[in-house]
């Protein structure tokens, strides 16, 4: 598993002078297991880096919890689009286990750009790989039907499936729970 630097490096491509200016914004922060670390009133001034534990990000639409993805261990979490804009977050994010993570305030990560070199570049080609991401998800979800989705999430995030409760995995995949059982049962027997 990456440390905090290593994953500093491979997504952001710091120097290690880099890193160390990074890692001495960033401080240690825990949450209990329920705890919120923002709420769609709030507005969103910080970004997380979970070494461990699960988060849950989800909102609340016609009274029934749809969650959008689950947090692990070694991952930034934030309402991005908040944290971008300025805005109230759409988005809950919930710790489903205890967390241990990492926190810079938006105030802190703003005095990135004066103290690292090519900054903006730097944000600029992380925030794309994460738009990348999301496509990719975007993709799979209106290209793949149901065993398909659940096939491709089960192969990549397998630990998952010990960590938090299926109707999360369910949501996430835009299933019931009685259909990820359905779907799970008959991939066990085959």
């Amino acid at each position: 598993m990456p440390t905090f630097s290593e994953k500093l490096q491979s997504s952001l491509q710091l120097s290690v002078e880099e890193i160390k200016i990074a890692e001495n914004l960033f401080s240690p922060i825990t949450f209990k297991k329920g705890e919120l670390l923002l709420a769609t009133t709030q507005k969103c001034n910080h970004l997380y880096f979970i070494q461990s534990g699960f988060a849950r990000i989800y909102a609340i639409q016609d009274d029934k919890e749809i969650t959008q993805w689950i947090s692990m261990p070694n991952y930034f979490v934030t309402d991005l689009s908040a944290w971008l804009f300025n805005t109230t977050s759409k988005w809950n994010i919930e710790a489903l286990t205890p967390i241990q993570a990492l926190v810079i305030s938006k105030s802190d990560y703003l005095t990135l750009e004066q103290q690292i070199a090519n900054w903006s570049a730097k944000e600029r080609m992380f925030i794309a790989h994460c738009f990348e991401q999301m496509e990719q998800r975007i993709f799979q979800f209106i290209s793949l039907n149901a065993e398909q989705r659940y096939t491709h999430f089960f192969n990549e995030y397998m630990g998952l499936f010990n960590e938090i409760p299926h109707q999360y995995i369910a949501s996430i995949l835009g299933i019931t729970p009685e259909t990820l059982s359905r779907i799970r049962k008959k991939s066990i027997s085959l």
